[in-house]
Order: C-alpha cells, then sequence, then structure tokens
C-alpha cells in the first residue's frame, strides 16, 4: 500500500501534519509578513470545551483566518478602537511568537501582532488578562511591508 503513495512534502513542523483554513504560527516561517484586513466575524468554532463564539479575521492577501484570541483583539482595538468593523482595510504587521500566559498551552506556537504602518508611532497596549498580572506590548509602527512579503502569502513555499 504505502508503495503506491506518493509523499507531498517531508513535514517540518507539527502543524504541518493538520493543514487547515487557520493561519498557525508555523506557516508563518519565523518571518513577519504584513497582511490587509478583509473582514471581522463571529464564528461558533468547535474548541476543546464544546462550541464557542469566536472573532475570525479574514485577510486579501491569504484564503488563511485567524481566530482572535483575547491579547490580538486587545491589540487591534488599542491600534484602531472599539468599532470592529472600521478594522476592515487596515494592515496589521504579525509574527510568530510563543504563548507566554501561565495555563497549558504556555510555550506553544502562536501568531501575534508585531504592529501596523497604519499607526502613526510604537504605542504601548496595556494587556489584562483575567486572574494574571497586567502587562504591556508594544505596537510597531511599521516603516515599510514586513520581510516575509515578497510576494508571497504566509504558508507559501515559493
Amino acid at each position: 500500500m504505502a508503495e503506491d503513495l506518493t509523499p507531498l512534502k517531508k513535514p517540518v513542523d507539527y502543524d504541518e501534519l493538520y493543514p487547515g483554513r487557520f493561519l498557525k504560527a508555523s506557516d508563518l516561517k519565523g518571518r513577519k509578513f504584513t497582511l490587509t484586513i478583509a473582514s471581522v466575524d463571529l464564528y461558533e468554532l468547535e474548541g476543546e470545551k464544546g462550541p464557542k463564539v469566536k472573532g475570525v479575521i479574514a485577510f486579501k492577501e491569504t484564503p488563511k483566518l485567524i481566530t482572535l484570541n483575547r491579547i490580538n483583539g486587545l491589540c487591534l482595538k488599542g491600534m484602531f478602537g472599539r468599532l470592529v468593523q472600521e478594522w476592515a482595510g487596515k494592515r496589521i504587521t504579525v509574527f510568530p511568537s510563543t504563548v507566554q500566559e501561565a495555563g497549558l498551552m504556555k510555550g506553544d506556537p502562536c501568531i501575534r501582532i508585531w504592529g501596523s504602518p497604519e499607526i502613526a508611532h510604537d504605542l504601548e497596549i496595556s494587556i489584562r488578562l483575567a486572574k494574571r498580572k497586567a502587562y504591556t506590548m508594544t505596537m510597531h509602527k511599521v516603516v515599510k511591508a514586513a520581510e516575509g512579503n515578497a510576494g508571497r502569502e504566509p504558508g507559501s513555499d515559493g
């Protein structure tokens, strides 16, 4: 049976074993990407504790989506304001990171927001999560498109 199969490629990262519709940190291949928000919507997604309503961001440059976790949501709100539908058309620069907060996922890869070409200067964003100590993240004024954007979408090998 195995001799009848032709592998597509050799996976490098665990996430490559489970491709899907959502952008993963491993898709960024260690680089920053500047992406344009196409839309922000709510979806009911199946999680480990059952269905949960989550914000989801779609982009113009890639068909892959990002689920909006609390930290990235606070960063977007700090840069662009509370009116979520006005985020459409704004550019954000994302980068691969690891979960720093305590819990089961600490140390796992994640996508974080680096900043945006749309902001006038670097901004300090206060991150306050339930039952955790508050901390600050810097949203950077991105002067040029992030290095990973050389005509490719995140996760493409070309």
